[in-house]
C-alpha cells in the first residue's frame, strides 16, 4: 500500500510540477483550478475503468492464451482506447480541455500505466475494482491539493531568488514528507 502512494505521489510530480520547471504548465487558462478539477476527473474515471479491464484482460485473455509478454504493450493500447472514449465524452460533462495536448498527457500518465500494472497483481476482480476506485480518488485529491498549493504559492510574497522553480521543489517536498508520513499507516 505504502509504495502504491509513492507512486501516486510521483505521477502527481511529474505530471504536475514537470512542465511548471520547464517554464509552463501545460493547461493554461484563466481559472486553473477548473483544469486541475478536469484532468483529475479525467484520471480519476480513467483508473476507475482501468482496473477492471486490466484485471479481465489479464486473467482471462492474456493468461488463457499464454501471451503474457504483451501485458504491457496490450495495457498502453486499452489506456489509448479509454483516454480517446473520455476525450470524447468531456465536453459534454460541461469541461472542454484548452489544447489538444491533453489527450497525449492522459495517455502518457505514469501513474495510470502504474496503476494498471499494479492491479493485475490482485486475487479477486472485486479487489481490482475497489483499487483502481482508491487510486482514481486518491490521485484526484493529490492533484487537486498540488494545484490549490501551487496557486497559494503564486499568490505569496515570495523572495526573488526563491520564485518559480525553487519554491515549487520547496513545497514539493514538503507535500512530500507530509505524504511520507502516511507510509507506515497501513500494513502490507
Amino acid at each position: 500500500m505504502s509504495s502504491l502512494l509513492l507512486i501516486l505521489l510521483s505521477a502527481v510530480l511529474v505530471c504536475h510540477y514537470g512542465p511548471v520547471l520547464l517554464g509552463g504548465r501545460v493547461f493554461q487558462e484563466t481559472d486553473p483550478f477548473s483544469n486541475a478539477v478536469g484532468v483529475a476527473l479525467a484520471s480519476s474515471i480513467l483508473l476507475a475503468l482501468i482496473a477492471p479491464l486490466s484485471f479481465v484482460l489479464e486473467h482471462a485473455v492474456l493468461r488463457h492464451f499464454e501471451i503474457g509478454y504483451l501485458h504491457t504493450f496490450v495495457l498502453v493500447i486499452l489506456i489509448m482506447t479509454l483516454v480517446q472514449l473520455i476525450a470524447m465524452l468531456m465536453p459534454g460533462w460541461g469541461w472542454t480541455p484548452i489544447r489538444p495536448a491533453f489527450v497525449m498527457l492522459m495517455t502518457a500518465h505514469a501513474g495510470i500505466l502504474g496503476s494498471a500494472l499494479l492491479i493485475v497483481q490482485t486475487d479477486t476482480f472485486s479487489e481490482a475494482v475497489l483499487l483502481g476506485l482508491a487510486t482514481g480518488l486518491a490521485f484526484g485529491l493529490m492533484l487537486l491539493a498540488f494545484t490549490t498549493l501551487h496557486r497559494r504559492v503564486l499568490q505569496a510574497n515570495v523572495p526573488r531568488a526563491f520564485r518559480d522553480a525553487p519554491i515549487a521543489l520547496i513545497s514539493t517536498g514538503l507535500m512530500a514528507l507530509a505524504f511520507m508520513g502516511l507510509i507506515g499507516l497501513v500494513r502490507d
